[in-house]
């Protein structure tokens, strides 16, 4: 059975198809009995509101869009973006809006793909990720008159909203929490970045002394090079060879298990020889033998703010001005990996 239309409801209620859409979209100028009796009709032979008519006179097209830049090979074990999705589409969950996802490997496209879904009308938002340190997207958004939010926070004057994770904040809480288990030196391994969070996560550990740690430098990596475990072991021989650490601190997932794997084969022993601590917390990493000790944050948790801010753009319309929204840093939870350090010898632990 064809889907009714408005001539189709005007000619079985007797009026006019305008008097049927002044009814159906609440427009005035209908006396109240006859808007009434036109609704029961449209109710009666199952009308619903085009969601295409409906896009075209509200201006929504009931979509936000997500485009995540990063490399093709190291999308599939990053478990960062898997997490916002999903609390994106929590979010989302029980309302017409869907989720554009869009995946490209350089900035440049990432650029060219909003523009063109602004000048498309694709999406009626964008939730945009990992600001850089010098990052054109905020002007560019707002030019365009397109709603926005951050994960994080870019460098920016422009008005743009955002919901974020102190990463100062997390890395200089995760020292003191090292420091009270009797941490004294610390290698922090991470990849190769320009975002603005791991700027602010090298400015804490500039400022370890504050907590009494001594930072032991060591080169990022580039895992979307595919010789990960090669730059761990390249890695491991210079904190070798500059004294091993109490503690290494591994920026997520990959860096983690290849450091463990690295360690084991070397006959260092986690945590007796050294400890081990993920910036990342997934089931493959406490769900381990050693299990693994990881700062427990949520990106999920970012998804839904994420989408609740725009949710709140959009219902106060073009005046809106920019949120920002702060969630709680997370904080160290120790497992196997880790345990308190002797003050008595770097990396021996207390009896």
């Amino acid at each position: 059975m064809s889907r009714p239309t408005i001539a189709d409801i005007a000619h079985a209620a007797g009026v006019s198809s305008t008097a049927v859409s002044f009814a159906l979209n609440g427009r005035p100028g209908l006396a109240p009995a006859t808007r009434e009796r036109i609704k029961a009709v449209a109710d009666e032979m199952g009308w619903v509101p085009s969601a295409a008519a409906r896009a075209l006179s509200t201006s929504r097209v009931n979509a936000l869009g997500l485009v995540i830049t990063t490399s093709f090979e190291v999308i599939p074990s990053d478990t960062f973006y898997l997490h916002l999705i999903t609390g994106i589409e929590r979010e989302l969950a029980g309302s017409p809006v869907a989720l554009v996802l869009k995946m490209v490997e350089t900035f440049e496209d990432e650029l060219r793909a909003i523009r063109q879904w602004h000048g498309e009308s694709r999406v009626d938002g964008v939730v945009l990720v990992n600001p850089r340190l010098e990052d054109p997207r905020p002007g560019l958004v707002h030019s365009l008159g397109l709603p926005a939010v951050f994960i994080g926070r870019p460098p920016t004057s422009a008005p743009v909203s955002t919901v974020e994770i102190d990463d100062e904040q997390t890395m200089a809480t995760l020292l003191a929490d090292l420091a009270a288990m009797g941490c004294r030196s610390l290698a922090y391994v991470r990849t190769v970045s320009e975002f603005e969070h791991d700027a602010a996560r090298q400015k804490a550990l500039q400022a370890s002394d504050t907590a009494g740690i001594a930072i032991v430098p060591a080169a990022p990596v580039t895992p979307a090079d595919g010789h990960l475990a090669d730059q761990i072991d390249e890695r491991l021989n210079q904190l070798v060879q500059l004294g091993l650490p109490d503690v290494i601190v591994c920026e997520d997932e990959m860096i983690t298990l290849a450091m463990l794997h690295g360690l084991t084969e070397r006959g260092l022993r986690v945590p007796e020889d050294v400890g081990l601590v993920s910036w990342e917390s997934t089931p493959g990493l406490v769900m381990r033998s050693p299990r693994l000790s990881t700062l427990e944050r949520s990106p999920a948790v970012l998804g839904e703010e994420a989408v609740r801010i725009l949710r709140g753009m959009r219902e106060r319309g073009a005046q809106a001005g920019p949120v920002h929204r702060s969630i709680d840093a997370p904080r160290l939870v120790v497992r196997d990996s880790l345990r308190p350090v002797s003050r008595t010898g770097a990396g021996s632990a207390d009896a």
